[in-house]
């Protein structure tokens, strides 16, 4: 129940500093909550009346909760907050983004797993403090590109997304996932600075990353793929920027996910969706060749199976 964590969620909102605090905006949309999580927020826009604002609509799930945001949003950076996790030293966040123009900032993030262990996803290998050109930036290298499709370590240029719009899938499972491509093709800059922001709660009951729910909503996660491999394609990068060669080597690797996400469902209730899935692969992209879809098309199904158990893995 987001009751449970919207006050830790919003209290990490509150700076001390009065002109830090005035710099703020904090749009809570409440989605149709059930609980009294949408009362208690209440609380915090009588409080804080020159910072915090909430908007009250029909569910339509994550996606559109954060297209909402971005629609209504008027500061110059966004960043993305689900309820049940928390900011720290936002404070220093803010001080630093006041003299930034960077479209793609980074900072560092705290993931609470099962078990009260913590993993840093710490920014590595960039000079915090340094603006990135980003159509020379080495996005295939061993450092950032990893966080950037983790979005918990990134602030966004609001204006960069606002040409998206509606940029997340509604009504969707996983919609979080165009994060992995939009601000690589919209930004012109990036920077780090040396800040732990975020507070991840990993494994919370339900989360869409749990095996079970993933299996559930297989169909939905084809959708996902699609919207990153159609955005993609319709958002070319200049041949000459360093974007084009980490785009064609994350693509065929988007599509083998798929292919070897099936293995999370029996037979019998895949063999409709695995064929939908292959048929739309072979429309968009006919020359594509990878082992997963030369495996798939030669030996479907269970002989599909046979070969990944004794082979590849």
């Amino acid at each position: 129940m987001v009751e449970t964590y919207i006050n830790k969620c919003l209290d990490s909102l509150i700076l001390d500093d009065e002109r830090l605090m005035d710099l703020l905006e904090v749009i809570i949309v409440n989605d149709g909550t059930p609980d009294r999580s949408a009362e208690m927020s209440r609380e915090y826009v009588k409080r804080y009346p020159g910072t915090f604002r909430q908007i009250d609509k029909d569910n339509g799930g994550h996606g559109s909760v954060w297209n909402m945001g971005l629609k209504e949003a008027y500061g110059k950076y966004t960043r993305f907050l689900d309820s049940d996790d928390w900011l720290e030293n936002l404070d220093k966040l803010v001080e630093n983004l006041e003299n930034c123009d960077a479209d793609l900032v980074m900072t560092h993030t705290i993931c609470h797993c099962p078990g009260d262990e913590l993993w840093k996803q710490e920014v590595k290998d960039m000079e915090f403090g340094h603006m990135y050109n980003a159509d020379t930036f080495d996005w295939l290298g061993n450092h950032s590109h990893n966080n950037i499709i983790f979005h918990h370590s990134c602030t966004y240029k609001t204006e960069m997304f606002r040409q998206y719009l509606p940029l997340f899938l509604e009504k969707q499972p996983y919609d979080d996932v165009i994060l992995g491509a939009a601000p690589i093709i919209g930004a012109k800059s990036l920077v780090a600075f040396d800040i732990v922001l975020y507070h991840y709660l990993m494994d919370r009951e339900g989360q869409s990353i749990s095996p079970e729910v993933q299996r559930r909503n297989m169909r939905a996660s084809i959708l996902v793929h699609k919207q990153v491999i159609e955005f993609v394609e319709a958002h070319p990068v200049p041949a000459e920027s360093s974007k084009l060669v980490y785009f064609q080597k994350k693509l065929p690797k988007m599509y083998n996910s798929v292919y070897k996400a099936f293995e999370q469902i029996p037979y019998n209730e895949r063999k409709t969706i695995h064929k939908e899935w292959d048929s739309w692969v072979k429309q968009r992209n006919p020359k594509l060749r990878t082992m997963w879809i030369t495996l798939y098309r030669c030996l479907p199904y269970r002989a599909f199976d046979w070969v990944k158990k004794r082979i590849i893995s």
